[in-house]
């Protein structure tokens, strides 16, 4: 072929492709306009329950005098245990163990239930710990939880006198490294390694708060969790001077919110939680609602009180404004002694508790110190979703059930004794908080009621102890939401 033909020919190519994609894009663009566009769909999440196993609970260990007391009075402590199917299946560390079970201990370790077809109803589980007398006088009463990936603690000290550790517990197969931020009075706070903490499979690890070396006695603290999920407690201990000022053990409760509720506020006599002199001596603790702002940026808060006769207002704590990464204490001083929940709204996500004090006699002698014993009570989610509350009685222990309805509505509320045959239903009032009398063999209750309402539950544990320094101690257990509740998972739908 010749050179003028060869190039006449790949120029009629050229015309032909070009002409072909052109018939293309018009096939196309005709297409477009004859065939109907895909419709498209609302995208939401909806609650799926995650596939049935075998559940996870870590039960905590005593006070172990992190403070270095030196005199520390001898201990009685339980643990008990409750499965809520009789057909499960319960394991505490590594030995098999009956559906019903009281230990002489508080050693924590890991409770693992499991049922017939992988699944199960869990277990209630309860460990108390009481000092009567000595430096780490108190009473601590803690639920065994379920292990979080994200979990938050309002609560504890820094200050001089007191010490809080944080135990952070993997109950899995892999190491995980938790990362915890931890706010003060004035901001976040500095940890140590940026606050991260690696827990091997199987093992606990413990940090000591104090080590940010703030010495403030307004703490937060949240654990996020790589790499697996952990089961956190936060363990308090302090002395004012000489002066045994109280021992607790906290467990997580609800995330950061701009509406949140706390069960179980049981306030008495200004002399019997620390707001008054006695003869001349003070406590050094008095009941304070916490509030931590997690965000980078300051938020209003307002706290009320729902008790008998409704919601009233907490005088002092209307438009308060707390700062970025603060933690603030509001005071319950002057409060009507009685049973209350409280109620704290902001503009952004913010977390709650509250700290109730029950304060005895002069101790030391001449000291002007009230010896005193304290209970932190982490804000909650509604108990009616389906819950459980521990109810110990032991060693003189006396359980106090308090329900509060922070909806615009009365909600009817169904209390059941496990293992029993007593059960109750009532109704709560909006905005109102109810004290519900139990029958004496009832050691664990189950809580239900319709869908969408809002009432949290806590059960009030008070002893009266002699010895050296007579009086009240006291410790607050939350509801613990059913297996089946907390392992619902939200499925993004496509």
């Amino acid at each position: 072929m010749s050179s003028s033909r060869r190039k006449l020919f790949f120029a009629a190519l050229r015309l032909t492709a070009v002409l072909l994609v052109l018939a293309a894009v018009v096939g196309l663009t005709w297409w477009g306009t004859r065939t109907p566009r895909a419709t498209s769909q609302n995208v939401t999440a909806i609650a799926m329950p995650a596939p049935g196993a075998d559940i996870v609970y870590g039960c905590p260990a005593a006070p172990r005098n992190t403070i270095g007391g030196v005199d520390v009075g001898e201990a009685a402590s339980t643990t008990a245990i409750t499965a809520r199917d009789e057909d499960s299946v319960l394991t505490y560390g590594t030995e098999e163990i009956g559906g019903t079970t009281t230990l002489a201990q508080a050693d924590g370790g890991i409770l693992t239930v499991g049922g017939p077809g992988g699944g199960s109803a869990g277990a209630i589980g309860t460990v108390t710990w009481l000092t009567p007398s000595g430096d780490l006088r108190g009473l601590a009463a803690a639920p065994c939880t379920t292990p979080a990936s994200v979990a938050w603690i309002v609560g504890g000290s820094a200050d001089i006198g007191a010490s809080s550790e944080l135990r952070l517990t993997n109950p899995g197969l892999t190491t995980v490294t938790a990362t915890i931020h931890l706010y003060g009075s004035t901001g976040e706070l500095t940890l140590p390694s940026s606050g991260q903490v690696s827990v091997s499979a199987g093992q606990t690890a413990t940090l000591l708060l104090e080590v940010a070396g703030a010495a403030d006695d307004r703490l937060a603290l949240s654990v996020e969790a790589d790499g697996g999920t952990l089961i956190p407690v936060l363990v308090t201990e302090s002395l004012d001077g000489e002066t045994p000022a109280g021992v607790d053990t906290l467990t997580p409760g609800a995330a950061p919110a701009t509406d949140l509720a706390i069960p179980g506020v049981v306030l008495v006599d200004a002399a019997d939680q620390g707001e008054a002199q006695v003869d001349g001596a003070v406590s050094s603790d008095a009941p304070l609602v916490r509030v931590v702002n997690p965000a980078d940026v300051p938020t209003t808060v307002s706290i009320s009180l729902l008790g008998p006769g409704g919601e009233e207002q907490l005088a002092g704590a209307t438009a308060v404004i707390v700062d970025a990464g603060a933690v603030f204490d509001f005071s319950l001083a002057g409060v009507r002694p009685g049973a209350y929940g409280v109620r704290v709204t902001s503009d952004t996500p913010v977390g709650a508790a509250v700290k109730l004090v029950r304060s005895a006699g002069e101790y030391p002698d001449r000291s002007g110190a009230l010896a005193h014993d304290i209970a932190w009570v982490q804000a909650t989610t509604d108990a009616t979703r389906g819950s459980a509350l521990a109810l110990p009685r032991a060693g003189g222990l006396e359980p106090t059930v308090v329900l509060t309805n922070t909806g615009p509505d009365a909600a009817t509320v169904a209390l059941a004794s496990v293992g029993g045959d007593w059960e109750q239903e009532l109704s709560v009032p909006a905005g109102a908080t109810l004290t519900v009398p139990t029958p004496a063999e009832a050691n664990a209750l189950e809580i239900s009621g319709p869908a969408g309402q809002q009432v949290v539950a806590a059960a009030v544990v008070t002893a009266q102890v002699g010895e050296d320094v007579p009086g009240e101690l006291i410790s607050v257990l939350p509801a613990v939401l059913d297996a089946d509740v907390q392992g619902t998972r939200s499925l993004l739908l496509h």
